[in-house]
């Protein structure tokens, strides 16, 4: 067998040009502005006309050694995987030195399913593999089928390790860039993220200072809610309440500066199930949701669009007692954003049960204050207040005139209540409860308290409507009661400064007796209606105390009974108090 004949000069210096030229279009790939596959591709093209092969591939090793082709320059397939030191490829990988197979049927290292797969049919491989600069291979560039049925030379294999080089120059400054911006990517997500977190430290200790300095649960909750706003990115904000009155619910929404304050039933919509159940809510499409209350929407005045909602746990046993809510994220609300909420939640209910106790001890101390002064004025008018009770019975006993009789019997009337409810309130200071409960007769009792508000009510341009739809006794002490009737009936004449109607009613309610005091006043509040109850808390009224109502609980409490309210804006206001029979 005779050796092939060498290549002439001429040849010789044909192939130089052309790998000359290839190299730099490679080269000139390299230094525009396309992108590393327009690069690869390129390369591949280019190794496929130099050598002039039907077809040629390039294999870049992953990191379990397989082989996954990244370019294919023919037709039939779109990616080729083999395993570690499968095919032709796979050895030149392995061992790292290039191969040339002028027939592949006598190649045991050839896998034809491949060529199974897609009806092209393999004659010829040169394969050279991808060196990186530590001289371990990072991939392989295997041609396929010399054109016109001869086979590769080592010319061939030498411009195909030319290509090799310049492909791995490529590659693994393709990798190192990939690598760099990857770092600068996450060294820049590191950076916001400090930054996010230090803003919302900030945002953080500024809430807990502000929060340690509101003077009432409305100025907690405005400082609260705008800044959760902030802090999570939502536009609606929802502080939700729950107190021995009911539930309220107050809302801030990106732009104002002052709560809407509504009052809400008992574990409605999402805030009120939250606090109920004890449990957090995270929605982002809450339409669907067997929760979702469209009126208290409405009232809140901005549409729910998502939410994510925290429960407030207070004392040691940590039961829900309210909840923290955010709406209206864009993009909808995270697990994240419940953290944020639970570390808010968590300065909230310190907050809330901080300022409870200092509105606590204040009340304690007003009303010291206001027992000390009620004392020192009755001590000074018990004198004029007998010189006036005597004259009037000595009048009394003198004048032939019924009617005038009478008037004078209220006059002493009303000075022993005037003593009599100095003594409560100054009982009340002291946080003095006891009554003295004995057998009164409905009907008697509701007539005599008529008759003494009369005066007042006729005064104040309103009428008075009595319904009594029940008789019997009720045990109570007379006196202390009548002094709670007086103070529910105050505040409704009060609020009727144009005039109006007070209707009293009087029925039975299963073992309970129910007087009805229903006004046709303009309401009560939300901002006051859950401490409605409380001492101090007054509205609208220049000369209230605030204490009537605090009076008329502790006075029907302590009757084993409950004094409660219903009241619609614009149309008045309904209090029931029920007392055991």
């Amino acid at each position: 067998m005779t050796e092939p004949d060498a290549p002439d000069p001429a040849r010789r210096l044909q192939r130089a040009e052309q790998q000359l030229r290839v190299l730099r279009d490679v080269a000139l790939a390299l230094e525009s502005t396309m992108s590393f596959d327009e690069v690869l591709t390129l390369a591949v093209e280019r190794i496929t006309l130099l050598m002039s092969a039907e077809r040629s591939t390039l294999f870049l090793l992953e990191a379990d050694g397989a082989l996954v082709s990244r370019v294919i320059v023919g037709e039939g397939v779109d990616e080729i995987r083999l395993a570690e030191g499968q095919g032709i490829a796979g050895w030149v990988a392995r061992h790292g030195v290039p191969a040339i197979v002028p027939d592949v049927k006598r190649d045991a290292r050839f896998d034809p399913k491949w060529d199974a797969r897609t009806g092209f049919e393999t004659r010829s491989v040169a394969c050279h593999p991808v060196t990186g600069r530590h001289g371990r291979p990072i991939g392989v560039a295997e041609v396929l089928n010399r054109s016109g049925g001869g086979a590769f030379d080592e010319g061939d294999l030498e411009s195909l390790g030319l290509l090799c080089g310049q492909l791995a120059l490529t590659i693994e400054n393709s990798r190192m860039l990939v690598d760099l911006v990857a770092k600068n990517r996450a060294i820049t997500a590191a950076k916001l993220e400090l930054e996010r977190r230090c803003r919302d430290l900030a945002l953080l200790l500024d809430l807990e200072r502000l929060a340690a300095r509101a003077e009432d649960v409305n100025a907690l909750a405005s400082v609260v809610l705008s800044r959760v706003n902030e802090l999570v990115g939502s536009r609606t904000a929802v502080l939700h309440l729950v107190d021995e009155a009911g539930s309220t619910s107050r809302a801030m929404t990106v732009g104002h500066t002052r709560c809407r304050i509504l009052r809400v039933e008992l574990g409605s919509g999402f805030s009120g199930w939250v606090a109920a159940k004890g449990r957090e809510a995270l929605v982002n499409s809450p339409e669907g949701d067997p929760r979702f209350q469209e009126a208290i929407v409405r009232r809140i005045g901005d549409p729910l669009e998502s939410l994510a909602a925290v429960p407030l746990l207070f004392g040691e046993d940590q039961r829900s007692h309210g909840s923290l809510l955010a709406a209206n994220k864009p993009g909808g609300f995270v697990e994240g954003d419940l953290g944020m909420l639970r570390l808010v939640a968590a300065l909230l209910t310190q907050a809330v049960e901080q300022l409870r106790d200092r509105i606590s001890r204040e009340r304690e101390r007003r009303l010291a204050t206001v027992g000390r002064l009620l004392a020192g004025v009755l001590h000074d008018l018990k004198s004029p207040m007998t010189v006036v009770s005597g004259y009037a019975e000595m009048l009394a006993a003198k004048t032939a005139d019924p009617e005038s009789a009478d008037y004078l019997v209220q006059i002493n009337k009303a000075l022993e209540r005037i003593a009599h409810m100095a003594g409560e309130i100054i009982a009340f200071s002291k946080g003095e409860r006891e009554v003295l409960p004995h057998p009164c007769a409905v009907g008697p009792f509701i007539e005599a308290f008529v008759k003494q508000i009369q005066p007042q009510v006729d005064a104040a341009g309103v009428r008075l409507t009595c319904c009594l739809r029940t008789a019997g006794v009720v045990r109570f002490d007379e006196e202390k009661m009548t002094r709670a009737f007086h103070n529910v009936v105050n505040n409704a004449v009060e609020a009727m400064s144009s005039g109006g109607e007070l209707t009293v009613e009087v029925y039975r309610a299963g073992a309970d007796v129910v007087f009805g005091f229903t006004d046709t006043g303009p309401g009560i509040p939300e901002e006051i209606q859950g401490t409605v109850f409380e001492s101090f808390v007054t509205s609208g009224k220049e000369n209230g105390t605030g204490l009537g109502l605090a009076v008329a609980r502790e006075i029907v409490e302590a009757h084993a009974g409950r004094i409660s309210f219903t009241t619609v804006k614009g149309r008045g206001t309904t209090f029931l108090i029920n007392v055991p029979v």
